[in-house]
């Protein structure tokens, strides 16, 4: 049975659109156990793709669309488009190798071209010489628009390691061969080094720990792309996470439109987005601040429970909360170091002095967070040089805090001199499992020692990054 666009008047017809769907996730399964033909399987996938185009403008059904399918339903979908791809991929390769072809009469080469002209407008303010793409197939299309656009050579690692010598072929047909090289060395073992730009291709897997790998060993100042996909196209293409791109900022996006599937992000490492983010003490928090600090929270959540909820906080609650901590701000019972990012909060950390007359020496810090995108780009550093200034200003000479043990939190503190005087087995207690808690201290004066320590450390490294010594 097939099933067409033209019966898929969404408001009627919901079955026939997952009747569609299923029919493509079960040809992609045929196809692959080669009991279905290549063109009934791209027959379905251009359904697929009209069925997109279709729907993707109406947000309502979309919306609702993407709530009805099982995560393995659209992880079959993206299966079947990236097994068609290669395989279209491989057909065309092979009739360039024979002569049976023109590079241009590719399918889907203009709309490659018009992807590659935006993601390298993105970058329009830097002229890379060297460039790498990782997550080439049969035939390096992308890489192909990557070099007829910039004039450099283009450098790629191929998804699989057979499809590299086709490549070389159709390459090397095409005239392109020097202009562009294939090589297949697996996702960390590339020097990722010495490159410019770096685009991670939409099939390429997992992104993760390609820009894991990227993090660690890409050179200062080198610009970093990555396909991802949006809205009703996650059904074409696999959806790039936040959680994937830990330790990047997000500098910029290209959201896909019209006939394009793909979408692009800009990344920037976490230590050059740190440099222009502003710290600010709170005198109030409005409701946008609020609202912010909220979903700061939230997006630590997500991924920890190391901040006295199990799960993100439901937004009566969350505002309840935030009510409170406005009032004790006012009243001066409470101090709220901020950090803002092209005016959007990305970290924060609370102070709390002790009000007991005879305990008037000592501070408490609770709630200290950084946005995913953020961490290790040194803005704890900073942060805490804010914090040391700031007990002066009160006069307290001493910063206590609590914190679970065995975490990365815990690490951090003892990385800036805080010391264990205390723990508690019984600390936190977390989906029927009981946590160990550290209870931690140090003076003021140790914490602006250990800064000043660390940030000599630093300038010795690099002579760029020096800072000014707390006094």
């Amino acid at each position: 049975m097939s099933v067409t666009i033209a019966t898929l008047s969404f408001a009627n017809e919901e079955e026939s659109a997952f009747t569609l769907l299923q029919q493509i996730c079960e040809s992609s399964k045929a196809a692959t156990d080669k009991q279905l033909e290549f063109s009934k399987l791209h027959e379905n996938i251009m359904q697929l793709e009209g069925f997109i185009w279709f729907l993707d403008a109406d947000e309502a059904g979309a919306a609702f669309v993407l709530e009805s399918l099982s995560s393995d339903v659209v992880a079959s979908l993206n299966a079947a488009y990236s097994a068609w791809a290669t395989q279209l991929e491989y057909q065309f390769a092979h009739r360039l190798i024979r002569g049976e072809a023109r590079l241009s009469e590719y399918p889907f080469y203009e709309r490659f071209a018009g992807l590659v002209t935006c993601e390298l407008a993105m970058v329009a303010n830097s002229h890379p010489d060297r460039i790498l793409f990782i997550g080439s197939g049969p035939l390096p299309i992308t890489a192909i628009h990557l070099h007829l656009q910039t004039g450099a050579t283009i450098d790629c690692v191929a998804l699989e390691e057979n499809t590299v010598d086709i490549s070389r072929q159709a390459l090397e047909k095409c005239g392109l061969n020097n202009s562009v090289r294939v090589s297949s060395e697996g996702d960390s073992s590339y020097d990722v080094s010495t490159y410019d730009l770096v685009l991670v291709g939409e099939l390429a897997k997992s992104k993760k720990n390609i820009l894991g790998v990227l993090r660690k060993h890409s050179r200062a100042g080198c610009q970093i792309l990555c396909r991802t996909s949006h809205g009703l196209k996650r059904l074409a293409y696999q959806q790039a996470t936040e959680q994937d791109r830990k330790g990047f900022h997000l500098k910029q996006e290209q959201v896909a439109e019209d006939e394009q599937l793909i979408s692009t992000w800009l990344l920037e490492s976490a230590g050059s987005a740190a440099t222009d983010v502003r710290l600010e003490w709170l005198r109030e928090i409005d409701s946008e601040t609020a609202t912010q600090l909220l979903r700061l929270v939230n997006r630590t959540l997500e991924e920890e429970t190391t901040i006295g909820f199990p799960g993100p906080i439901d937004d009566e609650t969350g505002y309840a909360l935030l009510r409170q901590l406005n009032a004790d701000v006012e009243s001066g019972h409470r101090h709220v170091l901020v950090a803002y990012k092209n005016d959007a909060i990305v970290g924060q950390v609370i102070l709390t002095p002790n009000s007991s007359p005879n305990h008037r020496h000592i501070v408490e810090l609770t709630r200290g967070t950084i946005h995913p995108s953020l961490r290790g780009g040194g803005l704890p550093l900073r942060a805490f040089y804010e914090v040391a200034r700031k007990c002066q200003e009160l006069g307290r000479e001493l910063i206590c805090l609590d914190v679970r043990a065995g975490t990365h939190a815990a690490m951090l503190w003892q990385y800036f001199g805080f010391k264990q005087y205390g723990s508690l087995a019984d600390y936190a207690r977390v989906g029927g499992k009981r946590y160990e808690g550290l209870y931690m201290a140090q003076t003021t004066e140790e914490l602006k020692h250990r800064l000043n320590e660390l940030a000599s450390a630093a300038a010795n490294a690099n002579p760029a990054k020096q800072r000014s010594a707390v006094t």
